[in-house]
């Protein structure tokens, strides 16, 4: 064996240790300076020292040093902390946090917890003298878990581009120990970050108009190719303006892998504790929950859809979407250092979209820090430059990213921290007056000014920022789909998705993604060019080539600069000329150079291209050589001179040469070399044939070689895809076909997604190709559902085709739903994601699901389990296929440690899906001890009553909801009810709980009784002889309950189609309609008596532009106002308001359009509301003007309209900007609020304010005047951060009573304002509350004839509730509120005749209906008996038109039969009468004897003088035939009589013998009195018989109604 050398190694090692031991000694005089300046007098504006103890902390060493053994050499120069500059002591601990250790404030951490020093947490950055090894990691993470800190659910992030570790949740005791870590050489406070809010792109010259000519897109330059990361809130990318470059897609629910030309290609949110949601590989998608993100990103790259309108300045860029904000729109700098450090590690990441989507190369960032609330904060001005922030920034430079950042949005001179960065390019705004001509441009007055502090170092053009401005007023983009997560959503309804729609903003936040999209048509510039910028070059480029504005600030250092317009406005046709020359482009041919003079000899050899290679077009190329040392040169080779042209073929003329590019000398002379690019010139339709590659060589005499040529044809690689077309579904082997073009064969290659690339089919073959192809693909070994297939031909000679994309419904399995996870379990409170909670707490667990099957789910049960036990559960009724669903489930953990939540989809597996194996999801989440002690507290929500409405006389419960919050057991708790009566409060009930263990609850009940109605004030106190509070300032509450005659009713459910949601529910006197917002449009349901739905045939609306109110009337009318669009005879889409009436069985009045239509781009109308007084309607809402009459001015103002009654769109009065200059975004308003008073008509508003604390909000405004007038005088601000307002005017005695409620603050902070005031706004006798009210999300007035009923939803200990109250305004009392249901409210609606409230709300099973419902309907004046008797029937108008309408025929029929009979018999009985009447003409004879025999009559004689009334007739009308007829008859009807009655004289008789004649009247003798009889009677017309009263002289037949005279 070989004998083994000395190593010395060791000793070399020793010798590098004791120099560096040296160097550390010399390099420790920051230390000394410490120790001087620890002894002298501290100054004003320097924070309290750091105390260890009672004496103050000894000095660190920040000392420049060389790193441990497991430690990095820094990344960043050396010793940049000594000029930090928010450390203004110098001792290494950053100014805000040495205040917040002294006491003077606190954290403003957006993830901040309560630690276990009982102080908020901070977010800090540990900043290294080297970069931090392990054992650094180790040690910081072992101080902080020594003060209580927990790694799970805390960020701690070690920053590659940093020399710093990011971490938050950090205790406030635990920063002097971290600042006394070896190496540790300044702890930073994170910086709190806030997001900064069609004529601009033209105006800046980037796209063409009639005003500017030689723009960017003049010459056909649009930033395809590169690849923009907008840090920001999140993209909503499905925005047809971001998702695809043709615009060709017009289906919202595909994700970027189902188009065949996305935009979207990598996404990562960096505000997620989730790693996989900003993963290496770019596959997270965030959704933008605040618009801001998915403005920016329209302004920067935006296609403005098919329409091509609102086109941002790089339509061609890509899009990486980078959410580093919440939806709240804030967040901490751990989260944007966390997305800058992804975006540089994804610098030169493929990302499989096709060969131009490669990495990325400008960074967008509309974002900046807060102000310090210190009276010392110097804003961002001096410190920023050297926080995380910005060196993260500057490390993105470093790696060829172009960084963009908005400068704020102040005022004033401030520049914000990434904007602060040296490498970044700066941006402020100017107010282009919405128009091209850049004339009318100047700075915009929220734009922040410059200089940027000094930095200490020599280059003095850092501190000029701004660099330049650009557009930022009322910039129209993209607007994200509005935020669905919690309040008002129904859960497990389908998400609501970005489409079409635009909006405007203003602010930095929108001049910097305009620069960042011309930075992009830059580089577009620069490698089509060749130019290769990097991100210094780009900032020069613009800082030259913008147009000045304004004096130079700083003469000494740029006679250009200003303070305030930077370097300029940007100007594309100024960066078009400094790239390509005067007029863009410059020579084509290149034809600057002579071209050398004749020579002799080959004194050169070729080496590439290879002799006889085909080359192909698109693709660049090396003409590369050697000086052939054989060659007789006479000399040394000092020059070589290339040129390169190209042949081709006009149609019909001979072959032609083209220069591509001319003489010019190449790199290097022994091997020399020189580089080009062939066009495609397939794109300008040329012919091409051959490139002709000519060198020629130099030598020291100036002696030339002959020219030598070297000839290569010219092919082309591409793909063309004939079949299959993706238009159908496709199963088991699939054949592809189409054609390709190729250079010595090739390979045809296919993949799925971002997959690797597979070889289909090898074809073989030399010089250019040309053919058809195919091969087949099994789909079987791919799950069924939409699959992006992209297909490309890789040459012979390695050059590949552009990819080819078609989209496949792969259908191989039966049709089956399939139920997935769209992202992560988020656990929050109040829509702020949490890291841990309380034992005992209440929380929210949600996610998103996507049905990626090719069926629809129906009734979906989803579980929120808990360690497998079941916590909480949902059932959605549908999800369609390809529907993306947002789940939110409540949770109240009740055990404390790490606690595994999983959410189970279909967990009874009662769905067949494609894929069963992906139906649940879990994490694992930490639940931690309560407070040692005992903290007794009432929770939101925590009254009720039993029943919900009390009613007075009648015995009820109160229930109080108790929670220790203290870990500790209470004992022997006293809880007192008090009630509020004149005599004040007055002790009406209590009872003791015998204990409530620490995190539990407890509900404490008092039986009460109220004689009366009305609104009870109470209280509940907690003590107790032994009980030890914590706080007990939460020991006792109020709330106020409303006792009436009313009943709240069970709910019934709504189901209402996918996708479809209501917008109002209209009660219609026991009947009514739900409105429902329907494929773009107003769908209308039926809703009976028990509340049924039944849809209608019609739609209210085809074409809704997303306004609506309703005012019902007793007549069963509902009288709606709408706004709308509709395409007039040019082909423009124009919007208005319009209005009908509309009854209970969806019959509407012709529409009348009230506004004048105006063009989309023109303005708006929008927050509409409508209020009735008898027949006289008032409608007002407010109008974003464009143009204002021509004048340019962009106003928004409040119009009202008024018609009485309304018979048409004349009938109604316009009355114009009853108030003007309104300061809001349109559309991004509440509904105006307009009512009737005695006089004048009352308006409340919103409107930005900035009154009192300088501060610019969203305030409330009251006003009122006459409604004939214009300008109304009277304004008042009422409300600071208000929303959801409701009014209601009642007169009383001549004076108009306004009643009022709205919501003030947001989230957790929510409030309810109620008031009741006069006119001038001022509360009449302190009527007014103002109670917590979190998370409310809706408000509903009701008007009624004992006041006003109040609604209102909120976040309680179990989750959303509705809550019930009423305003009395003659009693001057409020009552707010009673809990009547859980779930979220939606609308309310009450007819003014109806006994009942009708309540659209949500719950956990879907849409919910209910009532609350009077004992007796109101006195609503005279009854309508048809109406009554309706609603009795419980029939809806159209059916009891249709039942009346059928009975009044029928009795119409009837009465016309009865007519007809009486007529027939009235016709025959005057017939008969004429018969008797006339005069006979048949001759009988006289004696009728010889006729009737003595036997054919029996007569007798008879007395009837007692009988019968003897009647003189008129003589001239007797005969003596009717004389005997009529004696016949008597005679006969004798015979029928009766033996005589007792006492009565009886005639005498003579048989067979005539009677004697009676005797005259009065001769007779007296007869006795008789008692009454009747007489018979026969008709003598058809023979019937009946009895009459003697009295009678004449009656008529009860058979045929003849007369007879008696």
């Amino acid at each position: 064996m070989a004998e083994k050398p000395l190593d010395l190694r060791p000793l070399v090692l020793v010798v590098m240790i004791l120099i560096m031991d040296m160097g550390v000694g010399v390099s420790a005089s920051p230390i000394v300076q410490n120790e001087e300046k620890i002894s002298q007098e501290r100054p004003e504006n320097w924070p309290p020292a750091l105390m260890c103890g009672d004496a103050e902390c000894e000095p660190i060493d920040r000392s420049i040093r060389e790193p441990p053994f497991d430690a990095g050499f820094p990344v960043e120069d050396e010793g940049w902390w000594l000029e930090y500059w928010m450390d203004k002591d110098k001792d290494g601990m950053d100014d805000r946090l040495q205040r917040i250790i002294a006491g003077q404030r606190e954290s403003v951490s957006k993830t901040s917890i309560i630690g276990l020093d009982g102080r908020p947490t901070v977010a800090i950055v540990v900043d290294y003298a080297w970069h931090p090894g392990p054992s650094d990691v180790e040690a910081l993470i072992s101080v902080l878990e020594s003060h209580g800190w927990e790694e799970k659910g805390s960020r701690f992030f070690q920053v590659e581009i940093l020399d710093s570790i990011l971490v938050d949740h950090v205790p406030v005791s635990a920063l002097i120990e971290i600042w006394q870590l070896d190496g540790v050489v300044v702890i930073e406070e994170q910086s709190v970050i806030v997001p900064f809010l069609d004529t601009a792109s033209k105006g800046s010259k980037v796209r063409s108009s009639d005003v500017y000519s030689e723009t960017m897109r003049d010459f056909g330059y649009d930033g395809s190719g590169i690849v923009i990361a907008i840090l920001d809130t999140g993209v909503d990318n499905e925005h047809f303006s971001l998702d695809d470059f043709s615009d060709n897609n017009d289906d919202n629910t595909k994700d970027p892998d189902d188009l065949p030309d996305p935009k979207w290609v990598a996404g990562c949110d960096a505000t997620s504790l989730n790693q996989n949601d900003c993963n290496n590989e770019g596959t997270y998608d965030p959704d933008d929950g605040d618009g801001h993100g998915t403005h920016v990103a329209g302004i920067a790259l935006g296609t403005g859809d098919s329409r091509r309108q609102h086109q941002g300045y790089a339509p061609g860029a890509y899009l990486v979407d980078v959410k580093v904000m919440t939806d709240t729109g804030g967040t901490n700098s751990d989260a944007t250092v966390r997305g800058i450090e992804w975006v540089v590690r994804n610098v030169d990441t493929d990302w499989g979209n096709n060969d131009s989507s490669i990495g990325i190369q400008v960074m967008s960032m509309s974002f900046g820090s807060v102000g310090n609330p210190q009276d010392d904060d110097t804003g961002d001005n001096g410190s920023e430059p050297n926080a995380a922030d910005a060196r993260a920034v500057n490390q993105a430079a470093e790696a060829g990213i172009v960084p963009v950042a908005a400068i704020g949005n102040d005022g004033r001179r401030r520049v914000t921290s990434v904007g602060a960065a040296d490498a970044a390019i700066t941006v402020g705004a100017i107010d282009d007056k919405d128009t091209i001509n850049r004339g009318d441009d100047t700075i915009a007055s929220y734009s922040n000014s410059g200089p940027r502090e000094d930095d200490g170092d020599s280059d003095k053009e850092e501190e000029l920022k701004p660099d330049v401005v650009a557009p930022g007023s009322d910039m129209m983009s993209a607007r994200h789909a509005a935020s669905s997560a919690g309040q008002g959503q129904l859960p497990g309804s389908t998400k609501q998705l970005a489409k079409d729609g635009y909006v405007e903003m203003s602010g930095t936040s929108m001049a910097c993604p305009a620069v960042a999209g011309l930075v992009a048509v830059i580089l577009q510039i620069s490698e089509e060019e060749g130019l290769d910028l990097d991100p210094q070059d780009v900032k020069d480029l613009l800082r030259e080539n913008s147009e000045p504005r304004g004096e130079a600030s700083e003469p000494d250092i740029s006679d250009t600069w200003n303070d305030k317009y930077g370097f300029g406005i940007i100007d594309g046709n100024r960066i078009i000329s400094a790239l390509l020359g005067d007029g863009g482009g410059g020579d084509p041919g290149g034809n600057t150079t002579e071209p050398p003079p004749p020579g002799e000899g080959d004194w050169l050899v070729f080496e590439r291209p290879l002799e006889d290679s085909w080359l192909v077009e698109g693709e660049s190329y090396s003409v590369r050589g050697h000086v052939d040392d054989e060659a007789e040169t006479n000399g040394t080779i000092e020059e070589i001179q290339v040129k390169i042209a190209y042949t081709y073929k006009p149609e019909g003329s001979p072959t032609q040469e083209e220069i591509l590019v001319d003489w010019h000398t190449a790199q290097g002379t022994v091997n020399w070399t020189t580089e080009f690019t062939i066009p495609d010139f397939e794109e300008d339709e040329i012919n091409a044939l051959e490139i002709k590659i000519s060198v020629q060589a130099r030598n020291e005499w100036d002696q030339w070689s002959d020219i030598q040529k070297r000839t290569h044809e010219i092919g082309r690689v591409t793909l063309t895809l004939d079949s299959p077309s993706g238009q159908n579904s496709v199963v088991g082997d699939v054949q592809f076909e189409g054609e390709y073009e190729t250079v010595n064969g090739g390979t045809i290659q296919w993949r799925i997604g971002k997959e690797d690339w597979v070889d289909a089919r090898t074809y073989f073959g030399s010089g250019g190709t040309t053919d058809m192809f195919s091969f087949n693909w099994d789909s079987t070994e791919h799950p069924d559902g939409s699959q992006r297939i992209s297909l490309r031909f890789v040459s012979g000679t390695g050059v590949r085709s552009e990819e080819v994309r078609v989209t496949l419904e792969i259908d191989n399995q039966p049709p089956a739903p399939d139920l997935m996870f769209r992202s992560g379990l988020t656990v929050s409170e109040w829509g702020i994601p949490m890291s841990e909670t309380f034992v005992n707490s209440f929380v929210e667990v949600s996610t998103e699901i996507r049905n990626d099957g090719d069926q629809s789910a129906t009734n979906v049960v989803v579980y929120l389990l808990e360690e497998g036990t079941r916590k909480h559960e949902l059932t959605i009724p549908s999800i369609d296929s390809g529907d993306i669903v947002q789940l939110t489930h409540y949770w109240n953990p009740l055990v404390v440690g790490k606690r595994q939540l999983t959410v189970a989809l279909d967990p009874g597996d009662a769905i067949f899906e494609i894929d069963e194996t992906n139906n649940d999801q879990s994490i694992e989440f930490d639940v931690i001890q309560r407070p040692e002690g005992v903290d007794l507290s009432f929770p939101n929500g925590a009254f009720t009553t039993t029943p919900t409405i009390p009613r007075p006389g009648e015995q009820f419960q109160i229930n109080a909801r108790i929670t220790n919050l203290g870990s500790f057991s209470a004992e022997e708790i006293e809880a007192q009810l008090h009630l509020y009566t004149d005599r004040g409060w007055e002790l009406t009930s209590s009872t003791t709980i015998p204990s409530i263990e620490g995190a539990e609850a407890k509900t404490v009940s008092f039986a009460q009784t109220y004689e009366e109605g009305g609104a009870f004030k109470f209280r509940v106190s907690l003590s107790g002889p032994v009980l030890s509070d914590i706080d007990w300032s939460n020991n006792q509450a109020e709330w106020t309950v409303v006792v009436e005659k009313s009943t709240t009713s069970g709910g019934r459910a709504l189901n209402f189609q996918t996708g479809e949601t209501p917008v109002e529910v209209i009660d219609l006197n026991d009947e009514g309609l739900v409105v429902t917002s329907k494929d773009g449009g107003l769908g209308l349901y039926r809703l009976n008596s028990n509340k049924g739905m039944t849809a209608c045939s019609n739609m209210l609306e085809e074409k809704w532009s997303g306004d609506f109110a309703a005012a019902t009337t007793s007549d069963g009318f509902a009288h709606i106002v709408w706004t709308r669009r509709f395409l007039d005879t040019n082909g423009y889409l124009k919007q208005t308001v319009s209005y009908s009436k509309i009854d209970s069985s969806c019959e509407m009045m012709p529409i009348q359009d009230l506004m004048e239509p105006i063009v989309l781009s023109d303005g708006k109308y929008w927050g509409l509301d409508i209020d009735v007084d008898g027949t006289k309607l008032l409608v007002a809402g407010y109008h974003r003007d464009l143009w204002t009459g021509g004048t340019l001015q962009d106003l928004t103002s409040i119009f009202v309209l008024e018609a009485d009654p309304p018979t048409s769109s004349k009938s109604w009065r316009l009355t114009p900007n009853v108030i003007s200059n309104i300061d809001v975004v349109a559309g991004y308003t509440d509904p105006v609020q307009i009512e009737y008073g005695d006089e004048d008509g009352h308006i409340l508003y919103q409107s930005m304010r900035n009154d009192t604390t300088g501060k610019e909000r969203l305030g409330l405004w009251y006003a009122h005047g006459d409604i004939k007038q214009s300008s109304w005088t009277y304004k008042k601000a009422v409300g600071d951060y208000a929303s959801l307002a409701q009014m209601k005017v009642e007169t009383i005695d001549g004076e108009d009573r306004l009643v009022v409620a709205w919501k003030e603050g947001t989230g957790i902070e929510s409030r309810l304002i109620a008031k009741i005031v006069d006119d001038s706004f001022s509360i009449i006798e302190n009527t007014s509350i103002d109670i917590a009210a979190t998370g409310i999300s809706q408000v509903v007035f009701i008007e009624t004839e004992r006041g006003i009923q109040v609604l209102h939803d909120m976040v309680g200990h179990s989750g959303p509730q509705i809550h019930y109250g009423m305003i009395y305004t003659e009693d001057l009392s409020i009552a707010i509120s009673n809990r009547i249901s859980d779930g979220w409210l939606h609308s309310g609606s009450r007819s003014p005749i109806s006994g009942e409230l009708v309540i659209v709300h949500t719950s956990t099973q879907g849409w919910v209906i209910r009532a609350v419902i009077d004992d007796s309907k109101p006195n609503s004046g005279p009854v309508d008996i048809l109406e009554e008797l309706r609603f009795q029937l419980g029939l809806d108008e159209s059916s009891f038109n249709i039942l009346v309408g059928g009975v009044a025929i029928a009795v119409l029929l009837l009465c016309t039969i009865v007519l007809g009979v009486m007529s027939g018999r009235a016709i025959r009985w005057m017939g008969g009468r004429r018969r008797k009447q006339a005069e006979g003409i048949v001759m009988l004879e006289d004696d009728v004897v010889d006729v009737i025999d003595e036997d054919d009559l029996t007569v007798k004689t008879i007395d009837t003088s007692s009988i019968v009334e003897v009647v003189e007739t008129d003589a001239e009308k007797t005969s003596p035939r009717r004389d005997r007829r009529q004696m016949r008859a008597i005679n006969a009807e004798m015979n029928e009589i009766p033996p005589p009655i007792p006492g009565m004289i009886q005639p005498t008789t003579n048989q067979g013998r005539i009677a004697e004649p009676l005797p005259p009247i009065g001769e007779a003798p007296a007869l006795p009195e008789l008692p009454p009889m009747n007489k018979p009677v026969i008709c003598p017309e058809c023979g019937s018989r009946f009895d009459v009263a003697f009295e009678l002289k004449m009656t008529r037949c009860p058979i045929c109604a003849a007369r007879i005279d008696l």
